[in-house]
């Protein structure tokens, strides 16, 4: 029987999840809701789904197994909350779960109450070479994570122009820290599990958007006592709509990961690995990587730009020089998931449990103490008592 599904929320993505889960053929669209009443009517025709401008009157007539909320940023907390509210026992939400520490949790709190379960999509993760980093860090082939820096900027049309009219108010809401870094957050999280971050030191600009910073740039402090640099703009004037890199150093090895290149520079990912990795290892891995669809090469070269010709010996790396992206690997691993009944579906067995609310309770801590540190100019610990919480 088929999961009935249900989506708040239509405007880029919203409409994007309606058509993806009326793609499959274990899930039912049976309802859609948008204040904006054309847009309903367009994605309600468009799959088949009963169309409302009041998601509440939906959650109660359609009775779903899962609602997608799809909502801006700042408007998660009331369609997850009315979901809960109704009896919907599972969720899947956009990021970031929040915008306040205080909403995160009183999402969190209502589901673990009524014993329904939030799912958070973190796309990111689904891409293959992101697969990949977290496979190598896993594993350790660069041996321990010490130190790494990323940025993720978009063009200043994505705040002045995307959503059209509504862009100005909506970016108001919002920030780069928490449009933007909330990916960032989710993937060093999940690329270093078990380490939490504790203390966040950062400082932003507002010069030129006005109604919400320009830019944060934030130092990370995890209880593994990785480091780790996170810069966000969205003022960039560039060739793409998004810029995304994350250079990664370990105590045997490194990688670099150009996710998309906005100075037509090239995208790809490297990682060198720890001179303990032998040839066969390394061909083992590439081989596993590559039975779930990561498609990375394994190279053998020399690492030691000061040693004679030849004298050094060769080591271990894996590489890719195309960057495919796969924005719905997530999703559908979290319907896998409600259909399985785990939170490791077969779709998503090799890579920890899928993210939770839990996770978005986490992420949102870092992004608010980014944002208050440099407000404050001063250290922000993050409490992870959360983590704990199953």
């Amino acid at each position: 029987m088929a999961l009935r599904a249900c989506v708040i929320g239509l405007g880029i993505l919203g409409e994007q999840y309606a058509t993806r889960l009326d793609g499959r053929q274990d899930v039912e669209v049976v309802g859609v809701a948008d204040v904006l009443a054309d847009r309903a009517q367009a994605v309600g025709h468009q799959v088949g789904a009963a169309v409302y401008s009041d998601h509440r009157q939906m959650l109660r007539e359609q009775t779903p197994d899962l609602a997608v909320v799809a909502t801006p940023d700042t408007l998660h907390r009331d369609p997850v909350l009315a979901a809960i509210g109704a009896g919907v026992p599972a969720i899947i939400q956009e990021k970031p779960m929040a915008t306040t520490v205080a909403e995160a949790e009183e999402m969190l709190d209502a589901s673990e109450k009524a014993g329904a379960r939030i799912f958070v999509n973190y796309a990111n993760r689904g891409s293959p070479l992101d697969r990949a980093t977290h496979y190598v860090i896993q594993h350790g082939l660069l041996g321990e994570v010490v130190y790494g820096e990323s940025h993720l900027d978009d063009h200043i049309v994505v705040p002045t122009r995307l959503w059209g009219d509504r862009s100005r108010n909506w970016v108001a809401g919002s920030s780069t820290a928490h449009f933007l870094l909330s990916h960032v957050v989710d993937l060093l999280r999940w690329f270093l599990a078990p380490a939490e971050v504790t203390e966040v030191y950062a400082i932003s600009q507002r010069k030129v958007l006005g109604v919400t910073p320009d830019l944060y740039d934030a130092f990370l402090t995890f209880d593994s006592g990785t480091k780790f640099r996170v810069k966000a703009e969205w003022i960039k004037h560039m060739a793409e709509l998004v810029e995304f890199s994350i250079d990664i150093s370990g105590a045997e090895g490194s990688l670099r990961y150009t996710k998309i290149a906005g100075f037509a520079e090239t995208a790809g990912w490297r990682a060198n690995l720890s001179a303990t990795v032998s040839a066969s290892e390394a061909l083992d891995h590439q081989k596993t990587l590559g039975d779930d669809g990561v498609d990375v090469g394994a190279l053998f070269h020399h690492l030691d730009p000061l040693a004679e010709k030849g004298a050094s010996a060769a080591r271990a790396s894996l590489e890719a020089t195309t960057v495919p992206q796969d924005g719905w690997r997530v999703v559908d691993s979290c319907v896998d998931a409600i259909l399985e009944g785990t939170l490791m579906p077969s779709s998503w067995a090799h890579y920890g449990p899928l993210p939770t609310g839990i996770d978005g309770l986490m992420q949102t801590r870092v992004v608010a103490a980014i944002e208050r540190s440099a407000a404050d100019g001063r250290v922000i610990e993050v409490a992870h008592t959360a983590a704990l919480r199953q």
